[in-house]
C-alpha cells in the first residue's frame, strides 16, 4: 500500500547509485563543515548502499578487500595478535562508530565515547572507495581531498 502523499511533490523515480552519491557528497559537505556526526552516519548510509551494489556485481566492497588483507596477513604470518582476528569480528568494529550512531540496543550505554572526526574521515575514505569501484563521480571528493591536506597535513 502506498503512502498517502501530503501533496509538496510528485514521487521522485531515483537509482540507488544516484542516492548513495547524494548521500557521499552531502557527507562531505558536513565533514568540511566539521558537522562530523551527521557526516559519519550520512557516509554510512552511502557507504552501505555501494558496498551492497558492488557485492550484486559480484565485487568486494572496500571494507571486503581491507578484511581479506588483514586475514592474508593473519594467515600468512602467524601473527598471534591476529589470533583471535575474524572477518565478522574486523567488519563489526569498523561498523560501530556508524551502528552506536544509528542505533540504540537495551543493553547499551546512552552514553559513548568516540572520535567524530577520525570515525567521520574512515567512512567517507570507505563510501569514496566504493564509489570508485562503481566508476561513480563524486563531485565533491576533490575538495574533501584537499581540506583533509590543508588541515591535517596527511
Amino acid at each position: 500500500m502506498k503512502t498517502p502523499t501530503l501533496g509538496y511533490e510528485e514521487d521522485t523515480e531515483i537509482s540507488k547509485l544516484e542516492i548513495a552519491r547524494i548521500q557521499v557528497e552531502e557527507a562531505i559537505t558536513l565533514f568540511i563543515d566539521e558537522k562530523f556526526l551527521c557526516a559519519l552516519t550520512l557516509a554510512g548510509a552511502a557507504e552501505e548502499i555501494l558496498s551492497r551494489l558492488l557485492n550484486a556485481r559480484g565485487q568486494p566492497s572496500a571494507m571486503e578487500q581491507s578484511a581479506e588483507a588483514v586475514l592474508n596477513t593473519k594467515r600468512i604470518t602467524g601473527l598471534s595478535g591476529l589470533a583471535e582476528v575474524t572477518d565478522k569480528g574486523l567488519f563489526k568494529g569498523w561498523n560501530a562508530a556508524r551502528n552506536i550512531a544509528k542505533h540504540h540496543n537495551a543493553n547499551e550505554s546512552e552514553i559513548v565515547v568516540m572520535n567524530l572526526f577520525d570515525e567521520a574521515f574512515w567512512m567517507i575514505r570507505r563510501a569514496l572507495a566504493n564509489a570508485a569501484s562503481l566508476s561513480l563521480n563524486v563531485c565533491n571528493g576533490l575538495d574533501f581531498e584537499n581540506w583533509v591536506i590543508a588541515n591535517i597535513n596527511m
